[in-house]
């Protein structure tokens, strides 16, 4: 059995159950698409490796550890689902067929990068990011608000962060993606446009478009 395959029955056990109750086997069969004799393979597997209990004709339900591995995978999923959704504007379906793969082999590093370019927290998974997500990164300083920054202040996008998803799809088209140097050059009002500097580019962004991007000061 690949891993990809031990992995699918985890999140979608958790799915079923939400790492709370016992579900029959016969559930999951149904629910995956997939023959009972097949269901009661994987399980027994799955317990040997201490990522489910299972009990024969009582049910199944997720381990400590199984819960912590499925609720990794049901992150992953729902970052890459909605990054595909809001930022490159696929739709659902097609997003959530192509998460399914992309959750599997999706890097822990690539899940915060991701994670901060939607720039607001996925899903009940990660709970405050993405401050965590700074820490994981080495990141010493909290993130600031571009508005809040003055002339000189300098760093790394961290996160384009707004409600609006047009916008956020708006400023990372235009290159303010996280990760790259940044640097406020000046103001030229109080209310009115900063420029930007970006890579080797000069940018005027009017004030609600800075106040969506925050970067991490050097």
């Amino acid at each position: 059995m690949s891993t990809d395959n031990r992995e699918d029955y985890l999140i979608n056990i958790l799915r079923l159950t939400d790492g709370v109750r016992v579900v029959k086997t016969t559930e999951i069969a149904n629910y995956m698409g997939v023959a009972p004799a097949s269901v009661t393979e994987m399980l027994k597997i799955l317990s040997k490796e201490g990522l489910v209990n299972y009990e024969r004709y009582r049910g199944v339900s997720l381990t400590a550890e199984g819960i912590t591995v499925a609720k990794n995978l049901r992150r992953k999923h729902h970052i890459m689902e909605r990054f595909l959704t809001d930022v490159l504007d696929v739709d659902h379906q097609s997003a959530h067929d192509n998460a399914c793969a992309f959750e599997h082999s999706m890097s822990e590093d690539a899940a915060i990068k991701i994670c901060h370019m939607i720039g607001h927290k996925v899903d009940g998974d990660c709970d405050t990011c993405p401050e965590p997500c700074d820490e994981k990164m080495g990141v010493k300083k909290p993130a600031i608000c571009l508005v809040d920054a003055e002339p000189g202040d300098w760093g790394t996008i961290s996160h384009v962060s707004n409600k609006d998803v047009a916008v956020v799809r708006k400023l990372i088209s235009m290159g303010f993606v996280p990760g790259r140097a940044i640097k406020l050059d000046s103001k030229v009002s109080v209310d009115g446009a900063r420029i930007i500097l970006i890579g080797d580019s000069v940018i005027a962004l009017d004030k609600e478009l800075c106040s969506s991007i925050f970067m991490n000061q050097n």
